[in-house]
This record gives C-alpha cells, structure tokens and sequence, in this order.
C-alpha cells in the first residue's frame, strides 16, 4: 500500500485543492446554484398546486349548492 494516507493537509492545500481548484469550486458553485434552484422551483411548484386546488374545491363547493 501507499504511505501517502498519513499526510496532514494544510488550509491552503484544501482550498487550492491540489492545483485543481480553478475547475473543482466552480463545480461545487454550479452544483449548489442547481440545488438552490430546485428549491425554488418545488416551492413554487408547491405554491401554484395549493392555489389551484384551493379554487378547485371553491368551485366544486358553489356548484354542489
């Protein structure tokens, strides 16, 4: 096996990630900004779904009168 799992990483190796930091932060960016996204959207979603079946059930209400 390789002896290279007992290295300590230093704050500024994490972040530089190795010298891929340029392509591997942009990513995680991109990834949360689609998660926040699909929040978002499922609220609303949500939202939307409420108020039409609120006037559904008004609608249904009135004309069972």
């Amino acid at each position: 096996m390789d002896t290279g799992g007992d290295q300590i990483v230093t704050d500024t190796g994490f972040w530089s990630m190795g010298g891929y930091a340029r392509y591997v932060w942009p990513c995680f960016a991109f990834a949360l900004l689609v998660l926040a996204w699909n929040l978002v959207s499922a609220r609303r979603y949500l939202a939307t779904a409420r108020v039409r079946a609120a006037r559904t059930l008004a609608m249904s209400a009135r004309e069972g009168s």
